[in-house]
């Protein structure tokens, strides 16, 4: 056998031992493929498109995985430098990933309605920050001086400040705002992304075949309705900055058989009308 021959040997040995970031397998497993209805595409994520089927887009899995495996290198040598993140998604498919990853990398984060100018107009929200703490406060103590009522309509005030603050309360807190924002429902936080491209904060995002592309700066072709695919990958990019800092990662360049997947939610059903003999008298 040639030098040259053995050389090529070492090269393919060494590409097939590489570990990928996430199997295709588990890409799939996860449904990170399937898009919206091909009525409802964005003509900007054509490139990301593999084709279509039964009137549904079918997302690129090759590109999931480039994409993966280039935001998980980005974000790692970020949180290298002590880069501050904040993770954004609302819908309701995300929530829980949202908070898991941001709680695993002691980041801010929104998983409930994003409040106008939370980036761009801060001290707003720190008041609301500092009004949630004196009430708090009163709570603690018992609402001493004021009338059983009054505390009651407090306690619902605190609910809902709690609500809305609770993922970015410690952003008051923070020595430096937030330099990079992660997003698993672009469409529905598009105020969050707008705010974020005002403050020059670089944007990760969930692209699901009916997105802008033009909202972030770097693009994850994915399905963004899916539990199990966000969860997959709102993981993989945690992991990064888990990583980095020396702890324990949950999926990346994890066999498949470590990576457990959540169970989608079962749909509700639409409850029936109760019959009504009067309305059915009248009809």
């Amino acid at each position: 056998m040639s030098e040259k021959e053995i050389k090529n040997k070492e090269v393919e040995a060494k590409v097939s031992t590489e570990q990928e970031i996430i199997s295709r397998d588990k890409l799939l497993e996860a449904g990170t493929y399937f898009g919206h209805r091909v009525s409802q595409w964005n003509p900007k994520m054509k490139k990301y498109i593999w084709g279509k089927r039964m009137g549904i887009h079918i997302l690129d899995i090759a590109a999931t995985q480039r994409s993966l495996e280039y935001s998980y290198k980005l974000l790692n040598k970020m949180a290298q430098k002590q880069v501050s993140f904040i993770w954004v998604g609302t819908k309701k498919q995300a929530k829980k990933a949202i908070e898991e990853a941001a709680h695993r990398t002691n980041s801010v984060y929104v998983s409930e309605r994003w409040l106008g100018g939370t980036l761009t107009n801060s001290q707003t929200i720190f008041r609301s920050v500092r009004e949630l703490d004196r009430l708090e406060e009163l709570q603690k103590n018992g609402y001493v001086g004021y009338t059983k009522k009054e505390g009651l309509l407090f306690d619902k005030k605190i609910a809902k400040l709690q609500k809305n603050l609770g993922g970015i309360r410690s952003l008051a807190d923070k020595a430096v705002a937030p330099q990079v924002m992660i997003s698993a429902s672009p469409m529905e936080d598009e105020i969050a992304l707008r705010e974020a491209k005002k403050k020059g904060i670089k944007i990760i995002g969930i692209q699901d075949s009916n997105s802008d592309p033009d909202l972030v700066d770097i693009i994850i072709p994915a399905n963004d309705d899916s539990v199990k695919s966000i969860t997959l990958i709102t993981t993989i990019l945690a992991d990064a900055i888990c990583a980095a800092k020396g702890e324990k990662q949950l999926f990346a360049y994890k066999p498949n058989d470590e990576i457990v997947l959540p169970e989608e939610p079962k749909k509700e059903k639409p409850q029936s009308p109760k019959y009504n003999k009067e309305t059915s008298e009248n009809n």
